[in-house]
């Protein structure tokens, strides 16, 4: 580790067939071409993991492909982890646990996973129970990440615009709160932009000022961009969503209404964090282009490029 604010940038695997070793190791060799240090591994699509167990042989074979390529790594663990869903903790705890296994394998120093989520009944009889539970389970999983030397960093949720379920971190601030009070040197924040973004107009807060404030937990980005339009009518087809500019749509930077302008310079991130990015394979048109803007972000963060500079990467479509 260094005394760098941010210490890494660059892409994600979230687009590749699942267990597609082969795909993995194509689009690694094209990553080690682009602008960047870290790829953000999605440990669903590895199948490496199944009922909370790791499949020795399969996590070999990725282990063979990860090693062949000079890049590091940090891991996305499943997107289904919570902590909240009490009648089912032991397959999340067990799944927790894997993937914290699977970065000390493999070297990876971050892993993201979610804050919880339940439905709203659940939360309006059990608010302080819950909240209280997935603190005790986050300091536990935090004690197994020290001893791996992983850092872990849990990410902001996109709000249930139907109301139908509540998500405990959609609010940025109060996933700052809660991992204030779980107090722990291996917990951190993920800062997700596209879904604060989102979360904002449904939860009636300020973007800008909720992610300032977040920030100071951060160690951890997912960097995207969308409209802000909440989902309210579940548009089947995502080409009909990037249409319409609705939900979170994963677009690189500057093809959103996200102000980065203003954004840059309010973070206040911990040291080690790792400037990764959460975009689509509809883009991977542009994908060393968004990469390259994710440097220049660290790079500002880091006080090596100014903020012209740094909003100089940020693209739009319109650009030729």
């Amino acid at each position: 580790m260094t005394d760098k604010i941010c210490i890494g940038s660059g892409l994600n695997t979230n687009f590749l067939a699942a267990g597609d070793a082969a795909g993995l190791d194509a689009l690694l060799g094209q990553y080690k071409t682009y602008d960047q240090s870290h790829v953000e591994i999605t440990a669903r699509r590895l199948d490496v993991i199944v009922g909370g167990r790791i499949i020795e042989e399969r996590a070999g074979v990725m282990q063979v492909v990860l090693e062949a390529h000079a890049l590091k790594y940090v891991l996305h663990a499943d997107h289904a982890i919570n902590f909240m869903d009490l009648p089912n903790f032991d397959v999340h705890w067990a799944l927790a646990e894997a993937s914290v296994e699977l970065c000390r394998r493999y070297g990876m120093t971050s892993m993201v996973m979610h804050s919880g989520n339940v439905p709203v009944s659940v939360w309006l009889d059990s608010r302080d129970q819950l909240l209280e539970f997935e603190r005790e389970s986050l300091k536990r999983l935090g004690d197994l990440a020290a001893e791996a030397g992983v850092q872990i960093a849990v990410e902001n949720l996109i709000a249930d615009p139907l109301g139908n379920k509540v998500v405990s971190g959609a609010d940025p601030r109060r996933l700052a709160e809660q991992l204030a009070k779980a107090d722990h040197p291996a917990i951190g924040g993920c800062l997700d932009f596209g879904h604060a973004f989102l979360s904002a107009p449904v939860e009636n807060f300020d973007f800008l000022e909720a992610i300032k404030t977040f920030s100071e937990q951060v160690w951890h980005l997912h960097l995207h961009d969308n409209f802000g339009r909440p989902d309210l009518k579940g548009y089947a087809d995502e080409g009909s969503r990037v249409s319409l500019g609705i939900g979170d749509l994963h677009l690189p930077m500057g093809w959103g209404s996200i102000d980065w302008t203003s954004v840059l310079p309010a973070m206040k991130f911990r040291k080690n964090t790792y400037a990764m990015i959460e975009l689509r394979g509809r883009y991977r048109a542009v994908e060393d282009q968004v990469a390259a803007t994710a440097k220049a972000f660290m790079d500002y963060w880091n006080d090596d490029l100014p903020l012209a500079g740094a909003l100089t990467a940020v693209r739009s479509p319109e650009k030729k």
